[in-house]
C-alpha cells in the first residue's frame, strides 16, 4: 500500500510562494485516482458497481469503520499539485489562494461526477438547526452567505437556539444580520439547555416539510466546504444520515476526535462509514421521528445516546437490505475553530449523583448508561413505518425492536446492547469527551 505522504504549514507555503499561490487547476487535467485504502472491492458487488469498498487502514483508525469511497471515478491519475492540495487542506492549513484552489478543485471533480453518474435532478429544502452562541453570529453570517449560493436553488431555512441568552428573551440581532437572516428563520429560542433539550423542540410536524435535518455546532465554518458538492453525493447515493469532514481551525488544531470523520490525505471525495459524530450530523427527516422520540426518553444533558442511534438507524437500514450507502462522510469540510462555546458548565465525572439531577448549564460529556437501551417499541414502530417503504424487510417493527443504540469504544458495532440500565462504561475514560 502506498505511503501517504504528510505536508505540514512550512511545506505549503513554501510550494506557494514557488508557485505564486495555488494555481487554478487545468479542466482537462486528470484529477483522481482510486483510493490507496479503498483497493478491496466487496465480493458481493457486480464488476459494474461504481462503488468500492474497502478497509481504513490508516493508523489509529476504529477496527469497525467502512472507509469506503463511493467515487464514480477509478481510473484517473491524481496529479501531484492535487495531492499537494488535497495534504494541505487536511492538515489544517488555510489561506484564500489555498480556499481558492480547494473550490477550483470541487468544481472540477463535481462536472467529472456528474458526467459519469448523474444525479438525480430536483430541489433539496435543508432545515439547519444551530444551537448559537451570541459570538458565534458572524460566522453564522458567513456560513449563511456561502449557502445562499448554491447553483441548485435549495431551500435552507435555520432554527436559532440561543442558549447562552436568558430563559424567554431573545438578542437582538444587528439590522444588517437581521435583514438577512430573518426572512429565512423558522423557529428561535432564548434560554440556557443542552443539545438534546434544543431537539426536543423540532416536532416531526414541524420538520416534515424538509428533506434533511442539519445539526451543526456553532464554531464550524465553511471556507472550504460546497454544498453543490455535498448535495450530489446526497441525491447520487441517497444516505439516511451523513455530514461534511472536519478539519481543525490551524494545523495540529483539533479538527474532529473522531478520526474517521476527518478530512484526510486520501483522493476520496466521500467514504461510508459506521458512526457519525454529532458535531454536524445531516438526517433524513425520514428517520426523525424515532430520534425525536428517544430525545424525550434520555437524559437531555448529554447527546451520546442520540447520536448513537442516528448512527445505527442507518446500520440496521443497511443490514436489512434497504440502503447501500446509509451512512455517509463528504470530503467537503468544515473548519473546527474549537470555541466550546458550551462549555463553561460541563460535567466530565459519570458521577450517578451528577446524572441523577443535572443542573440546565451543565452538559454532560459521556455516555449516560439508562440511555442506552436497545430501540423501543414506539421507536420501531416509527421506523417501520418511516422506511417500510424502502424494502419489504424494514416493514416489520420486529425487525428494529431492541437494536443496538449506543456505541462501545473499541468494539465492533454487532456486539449486542447491554440490558437497560447496566453499566455500559466501566472505565469512565473510555467514554471520550466530545461536543
Amino acid at each position: 500500500m502506498p505511503r501517504i505522504v504528510m505536508f505540514g504549514l512550512r511545506a505549503a507555503l513554501a510550494a506557494a510562494a514557488v508557485l505564486g499561490g495555488f494555481p487554478r487547476l487545468d479542466a482537462s487535467a486528470p484529477l483522481f485516482a482510486r483510493d490507496e485504502h479503498c483497493s478491496v472491492s466487496s465480493p458481493d458487488e457486480p464488476d459494474t458497481s461504481l462503488l468500492q469498498i474497502g478497509r481504513f487502514s490508516t493508523v489509529g483508525a476504529e477496527r469497525d469503520t467502512d472507509f469506503c469511497a463511493p467515487s464514480p471515478e477509478e481510473t484517473f491519475n491524481i496529479t501531484a499539485e492535487v495531492r499537494r492540495l488535497i495534504g494541505t487542506v487536511a492538515d489544517g492549513n488555510w489561506s484564500k489562494p489555498i480556499e481558492t484552489a480547494w473550490a477550483d478543485y470541487q468544481d472540477k471533480t463535481l462536472l467529472r461526477f456528474q458526467a459519469v453518474r448523474p444525479a438525480p435532478t430536483r430541489r433539496l429544502r435543508i432545515l439547519v438547526v444551530v444551537s448559537l452562541g451570541q459570538s458565534a453570529l458572524p460566522m453564522l453570517v458567513y456560513n449563511f452567505k456561502k449557502w445562499s449560493k448554491n447553483k441548485a436553488g435549495d431551500t435552507f431555512n435555520f432554527v436559532l437556539l440561543h442558549f447562552d441568552a436568558e430563559e424567554g428573551k431573545l438578542p437582538t440581532l444587528p439590522a444588517d444580520v437581521r435583514e438577512l437572516l430573518m426572512p429565512h428563520v423558522a423557529l428561535r429560542h432564548a434560554g440556557p439547555g443542552c443539545k438534546v433539550d434544543f431537539w426536543k423542540r423540532l416536532a416531526p410536524d414541524f420538520v416534515a416539510g424538509y428533506d434533511y435535518l442539519w445539526l451543526p455546532d456553532d464554531d464550524l465554518r465553511m471556507d472550504f466546504f460546497d454544498w453543490d458538492f455535498y448535495r450530489y453525493h446526497l441525491l447520487a447515493y441517497n444516505p439516511l444520515v451523513s455530514q461534511p469532514s472536519v478539519v481543525g481551525w490551524a494545523p495540529k488544531r483539533r479538527s474532529s476526535d473522531w478520526n474517521f470523520v476527518r478530512a484526510t490525505h486520501s483522493s476520496n471525495t466521500s467514504w461510508v462509514t459506521r458512526k457519525i459524530e454529532a458535531m454536524t450530523p445531516v438526517i433524513s427527516t425520514k428517520i426523525w421521528p424515532a430520534i425525536f422520540s428517544r430525545a424525550w426518553s434520555v437524559n437531555a444533558s448529554n447527546c451520546f445516546a442520540i447520536e448513537g442511534i442516528i448512527s445505527n438507524i442507518a446500520n440496521e437500514a443497511k443490514a436489512l437490505g434497504c440502503f447501500e450507502t446509509p451512512l455517509l462522510v463528504v470530503n467537503t469540510p468544515m473548519r473546527h475553530a474549537d470555541c466550546r462555546s458550551m462549555a463553561s458548565g460541563y460535567v466530565w465525572s459519570l458521577v450517578q449523583s451528577q446524572i441523577a439531577s443535572p443542573s440546565r448549564t451543565h452538559c454532560f460529556r459521556g455516555y449516560v448508561w439508562e440511555d442506552c437501551f436497545g430501540m423501543s417499541e414506539k421507536e420501531a414502530d416509527l421506523l417501520a413505518q418511516a422506511l417500510g417503504g424502502e424494502c419489504a424487510a424494514a416493514k416489520d417493527p420486529k425487525a428494529w425492536k431492541g437494536k443496538c443504540v449506543c456505541f462501545q469504544p473499541g468494539t465492533h458495532i454487532d456486539r449486542a446492547c447491554p440490558a437497560q440500565g447496566k453499566l455500559i462504561f466501566p472505565n469512565a475514560t473510555d467514554a471520550g469527551a466530545r461536543q
